[in-house]
């Protein structure tokens, strides 16, 4: 049978040929002796919807009028979808991109004193971007988006927590603030209420980074094909 190269992995050699036919054949890397290229034309053999005993061909690229639609390796970084879509996977590199993005984004806005006016307008798009690229990272390891609500809940706990503290001490005594007030009395306050605080965001920090470090499921998943390997599906779909 002969095909063109459609999609090919730079790193692991695997890779997708479709057919002249309009079929699509996953191949590994030792399926060729030669190296190939995205758009060579070869010949290989069918092993029931693997491509197998690949050989290019001379003269290589798409015979005249052959226009084939390159399947999506998943390996460009898509800003509109890694940012702001909630659907299907983002990869670990991906992830981090996006995070830093996201960092960055809100630095800049504040410590620029005329773009402080903009931050609030901008918070909420750096919100929605933050929770977005950590619901499909959870996809992308098989888990519920709706885990994301467990940093949030964590940290906006802690900090409502330090308020009511620090208010009640104030209601109680008005003086425990104003530098006339007792400053073990103060400490006794504020230590336990920091701590718990520092413990809620140690559990953000530590989710976050749980997303960023821990492997994506291979192969497709029920919430879409996998973000590194597309090419491991195909050969799903035709074994």
């Amino acid at each position: 049978m002969r095909g063109e190269v459609i999609s090919l992995d730079g790193i692991s050699g695997d890779g997708v040929i479709l057919s002249d036919d309009g079929v699509r054949y996953a191949f590994t890397a030792s399926a060729s002796r030669s190296g190939l290229r995205v758009r060579d034309r070869v010949d290989f053999v069918d092993a029931d919807g693997v491509a197998r005993d690949i050989f290019p061909l001379a003269g290589g690229g798409a015979p005249a009028g052959f226009s084939p639609s390159p399947r999506p390796s998943g390996r460009g970084f898509n800003f509109g979808t890694a940012m702001f879509s909630f659907q299907g996977r983002l990869s670990r590199t991906h992830f981090w991109i996006g995070w830093a993005i996201v960092f960055f984004g809100y630095h800049v806005w504040s410590f620029i004193p005329f773009l402080n006016i903009a931050l609030v307008v901008g918070a909420p798009v750096l919100l929605w971007s933050n929770l977005a690229i950590g619901a499909k990272r959870l996809h992308d390891m098989g888990r519920s988006a709706w885990l994301i609500a467990i940093p949030w809940s964590a940290m906006i706990g802690g900090f409502v927590y330090l308020i009511v503290v620090i208010s009640m001490a104030a209601i109680n005594d008005p003086t425990a603030f104003d530098g006339e007030g007792d400053l073990a009395q103060v400490l006794n306050i504020l230590v336990p209420a920091l701590g718990v605080w520092g413990f809620t965001a140690f559990i953000g920090v530590g989710f976050w980074l749980w997303l960023g470090i821990a492997d994506g499921q291979r192969g497709a998943n029920r919430f879409g094909p996998d973000p590194v390997h597309p090419a491991r599906d195909t050969a799903d779909t035709f074994n």
